[in-house]
């Protein structure tokens, strides 16, 4: 018997060399050996502690997973519920895996789990309640595609960084903050969320509150508890009442407060700044505007030492501005516009040494000191005030000579465009229209043209052409793959396009942005290399071509000619829009200063394997601000004076009519795209049967008008929408049209209104379609083509 025994004991121990030899126990080792499995991770021999790279163990003799790190390890598929089996877990991160999708599974298990990051990826359902990691102290679950509410389990004590931001379909209201003392970072913007936003008084360590581009209606009235508060983001919300008051600097003089940036643009606050708010003295951006505020400024504004933008626009402020603005020496943006401020703009503005742009159009100004409007030039704006009696000048010169000089000035910078221009045209005959890598800023990669001709396998494959020249397909050699576009000899956009957009994409970095990889500057080649969008544009999809019919597209993506492009359902529509305006929104509303796209068209709306939408090609885009002597750039508050260029049928007529080039020029061309997708009708069309519109918005307008919105839906969306979320978007789309820029919606607006209508989608079902049809199954029943 004494020899059974042995041979047991020996036959365990094989058993337990057959698993790798791994001191892990069984059901830790099952779990990492199905996530290789299902990932097709690497194997490996032995002990995975010790011989896999995304697996680190502790223990004695390393008998538990403590870490299980899979960022950007290009994941596909689900996460396996073995993973609740890893019940050492401290850190589990899956950052970076695009295709990592499905809901998540029951993770209550995971109990001393401390960092959880699944950052970027497509992982839907419900967000877990993990109301049992106690030990909980990252969760970033931002850039995913969750549903329903936010479990309330996960707002706990021990939470000092959520991100849950970028959810588009995370919904509800927001859970008490009331145990989460320990908070720092809260970030919940850019979902559907509503309702009220809970007190913050236990979370006396919060620093960053990031709460725009929702539906939130209320904010706590009192942050007085948050001491170490530095930024709060609220923009592009339905919220009422009074401004909160905020934590002020001590009795003793010695500052308590370290607010930098307080972002409230776009809600319907009213009353009066609180008194808190003008001890801000580390406070470098206050953006106050579309409000209903009101009451007048009082002079400790002068305590506002470190702030550079202050934008009380488009509110009800009355009263004159105090001398105290004088003391903003820091001071760059000040936007009064649209309110009731009375009396005589102060003199010490003009003292102020960075101030760059003062708008005050739209008010009850009396009188503008000729000192200032010396000093800032085009960079200020006093329109519609009607109460200036006068302008106080102490040049001593007649009005005759005023004139003369103003003539005299003129034509010196229209010769000096003229002499500009001409020199333009020399360089472009002679072919120095060039760049150098000197030109190019540091943060952008360079690739040799040797690599170029190697990952393009010698421009093989070409998958579009635009206005800059060829588009061609390529792969890195890490694998991925990407766009490669090579400017051809004729092109009518030249070296400072180039430069342009590589100046802008390396430092523009959003999710709705297309990416720019890298440039080539090599035997007078100007190479541009972008992201890989997959399913081409959507003007593609709109009028169904496996490449774009449109001469001047510059698509990132596959060119099948023989595979016509899958048509776009009605919400799929919307939420390929609804990222487009998100991403136009960052260039105007977060870019500082803002950035004009300046050709937004459908065949710029890129879309990659999972459909989602990214906006591209800034080659010709504007920074508001800066001056650009050849094209005899005048920048003002309400837009830059510049050379036309864009695509016709989506051109701005009030840019085109009197060069004057603004945000709401984007607004403008957005609109247009709006009406493609609800239409399939280019903007260039002219008849429209039984109907005697001649342009595509009069032909919308009539049909919203006479409440017959269906007989301008596209035929091949059939009755599979909901009638009231497409009357939405063609109203907002019409609003967008308008002839007179500064009575057009701004991107944040536009936003809010096509996430409402994709809210009515979501409610509509349709009886000629089963219940659970997906997407996709509405889209194979489209079988007509536009045209």
């Amino acid at each position: 018997m004494r020899w059974v025994r042995m041979l047991m004991l020996f036959s365990l121990e094989l058993m337990q060399i057959s698993r790798g030899n791994a001191a892990l126990p069984p059901v830790e080792l099952n779990a990492v050996e199905v996530l290789r499995d299902t990932f097709h991770l690497s194997n490996w021999t032995g002990d995975p502690c010790g011989n896999v790279t995304w697996i680190k163990c502790s223990g004695i003799t390393n008998s538990k997973v403590e870490t299980l790190d899979l960022t950007s390890y290009n994941l596909t598929g689900n996460l396996p519920a073995e993973i609740s089996n890893l019940q050492n877990l401290l850190y589990l991160l899956l950052a970076d895996n695009p295709q990592l999708s499905g809901p998540l599974p029951d993770l209550s298990g995971l109990s001393l789990m401390q960092i959880f990051n699944a950052r970027n990826c497509s992982l839907t359902g419900n967000i877990p309640d993990l109301k049992t990691s106690n030990s909980l102290s990252t969760l970033d679950l931002q850039m995913n595609d969750f549903h329903g509410s936010i479990p309330a389990g996960l707002f706990q004590g021990n939470i000092r960084y959520m991100y849950l931001n970028d959810n588009p379909h995370l919904s509800g209201g927001i859970p008490s903050t009331s145990p989460l003392t320990a908070i720092e970072n809260f970030g919940l913007q850019d979902c559907n969320l509503s309702g009220n936003v809970p007190s913050f008084n236990t979370a006396t360590n919060m620093e960053f509150i990031y709460l725009q581009n929702n539906r939130l209606t209320s904010f706590p009235p009192d942050l007085q508890m948050l001491t170490q508060l530095r930024q709060i983001h609220l923009y592009n919300n339905d919220i009422t009442g009074n401004l909160p008051d905020l934590p002020a600097a001590s009795s003793q003089g010695t500052d308590q407060n370290y607010v930098e940036w307080l972002l409230f643009s776009n809600n319907q606050f009213s009353g009066e700044i609180p008194n808190s708010w003008y001890q801000l003295t580390y406070v470098q951006g206050m953006l106050l505007d579309y409000n209903n505020l009101s009451g007048s400024i009082q002079k400790e504004i002068g305590n506002l030492l470190n702030v550079k933008q202050l934008n009380l626009s488009h509110n009800h402020f009355s009263g004159p501005i105090p001398d105290e603005f004088g003391n903003l020496n820091k001071l760059e943006i000040l936007d009064l516009r649209n309110n009731q401020f009375s009396g005589a703009v102060p003199l010490t503005l003009a003292k102020l040494p960075n101030l760059k742009a003062l708008w005050l159009d739209n008010n009850n100004f009396t009188e503008i000191p000729q000192v200032l409007r010396d000093k800032l030039g085009s960079n200020m704006t006093y329109d519609s005030n009607v109460k200036i009696i006068g302008v106080s000048s102490k040049s001593g010169l007649s009005t005759g000579a005023l004139a003369g000089i103003v003539v005299a000035v003129f034509g010196c910078i229209l010769a000096f465009a003229v002499l500009a221009f001409i020199q333009k045209r020399r360089r472009m005959k002679t072919g120095e229209d060039q760049v150098s890598k000197g030109d190019m800023p540091k943060s952008a990669t360079s690739f040799p043209l040797k690599t170029i001709k190697s990952i393009t396998q010698n421009f093989t494959t070409l998958i579009g052409k635009g206005g800059f020249g060829s588009v061609y397909y390529g792969k890195l050699s890490d694998g991925n793959e990407v766009a490669v576009k090579v400017r051809s000899p004729d092109s009518k956009q030249g070296a400072d396009e180039f430069l342009n957009e590589v100046r802008l994409l390396s430092r523009l970095h959003h999710r709705s942005l297309v990416s720019l990889v890298g440039y080539c500057l090599e035997a007078q080649q100007q190479i541009l290399l972008y992201e890989y969008m997959e399913q081409g544009t959507l003007h593609d999809h709109l009028y169904r071509s496996g490449s774009s019919s449109n001469p001047s597209t510059s698509t990132m993506s596959s060119n099948s000619s023989s595979t016509l492009r899958e048509i776009l359902s009605w919400k799929k529509r919307l939420e390929v829009v609804i990222e487009a305006a998100r991403g136009l929104e960052y260039l105007h509303k977060d870019c500082k200063p803002p950035i004009i796209h300046r050709d937004v068209k459908s065949a710029n709306i890129l879309l990659d394997d999972r459909l989602q939408a990214k906006v591209s090609d800034l080659g010709i885009s504007k920074q508001a601000p800066e001056l650009d002597t050849e094209e005899a750039l005048v920048y003002s508050g309400m837009g830059v004076s510049t050379v036309i260029k864009g695509t016709f049928g989506y051109m701005d007529p009030e840019y085109y009519s009197r060069r004057r080039l603004t945000i709401k020029s984007d607004v403008y061309s957005f609109g247009v795209v709006l009406l493609e997708i609800i239409t399939c009708k280019r903007p260039q069309t002219l008849r429209f049967p039984g109907s005697a519109a001649t342009t595509l918005t009069e032909w919308v307008l009539d049909a919203v008008n006479a409440n017959e919105v269906e007989s301008i839906v596209d035929p091949l969306l059939g009755s599979q929408y909901d009638r009231e979320s497409v009357l939405s978007v063609a109203r907002i789309a019409l609003s967008c049209l308008h002839p007179e820029g500064a009575q057009r919606p701004n991107m944040g607006d536009i936003v809010r209104t096509l996430t409402q209508a994709l809210q009515m989608e979501g409610r509509y079902t349709d009886s000629s379609v089963p219940a659970a049809m997906d997407d996709e199954s509405e889209d194979a029943n489209l079988n007509s083509v536009c045209n």
